[in-house]
């Protein structure tokens, strides 16, 4: 899943959204600012929550 997240401006904050992600259960393909490619989570509401709750938006998710 290609996810399109907005707020990302440095390699600190694509840290925070792997983290996010991999604490979600994903396995994070790749990640860099403003996308991160994902595996193993389809829950997008869960998605969601995570990146609002690390202060960024999801703009979308993409299978």
């Amino acid at each position: 899943m290609l996810l399109k997240i907005e707020g990302m401006g440095c390699m600190h904050c694509v840290a925070k959204v792997t983290k996010a992600m991999q604490e979600l259960g994903a396995t994070v393909k790749s990640c860099e600012i403003g996308t991160c490619e994902i595996d193993g989570v389809h829950d997008v509401d869960a998605i969601r929550d995570a990146i609002e709750g690390i202060g960024f938006e999801l703009i979308s998710a993409e299978e």
